[in-house]
């Protein structure tokens, strides 16, 4: 059985990025492997490696619950009112995410 394929390739590694993969946007527009974006975070942080793995540790958890609730959005069946409600949540995870990509980027040379 095959890997579904996004219809990006990491920003970083150029490799293709799969939908079980974890992956966020850069503000360039770039996608990235979170591996990817983790490993270049630490090498060019401007904080310690203590604060920017908290930074990381929590884009991770964020970037971990939005394939959670997809993959629940998906076993919800016909119930709309749970869907509707995991919708929500996946968005407000991506919120987060979004913001905690954004830090990631400021503390280090991730676009450099």
């Amino acid at each position: 059985m095959s890997r579904p394929q996004t219809k990006w390739s990491c920003g970083l590694c150029g490799n293709p990025i799969y939908w079980d993969e974890l992956f966020t946007f850069l503000s360039n527009k770039a996608v990235v492997h979170f591996t990817c974006l983790k490993e270049k975070a630490l090498k060019t942080a401007r904080v310690s490696q203590d604060t920017m793995n908290i930074v990381l540790d929590s884009l991770q958890d964020e970037l971990n619950k939005i394939v959670v609730y997809k993959q629940r959005m998906s076993k919800a069946g016909d119930n709309e009112e749970v869907k509707k409600a995991l919708e929500q949540t996946e968005k407000d995870a991506e919120k987060n995410a979004a913001i905690l990509t954004r830090l990631v980027e400021k503390l280090s040379s991730i676009t450099s």
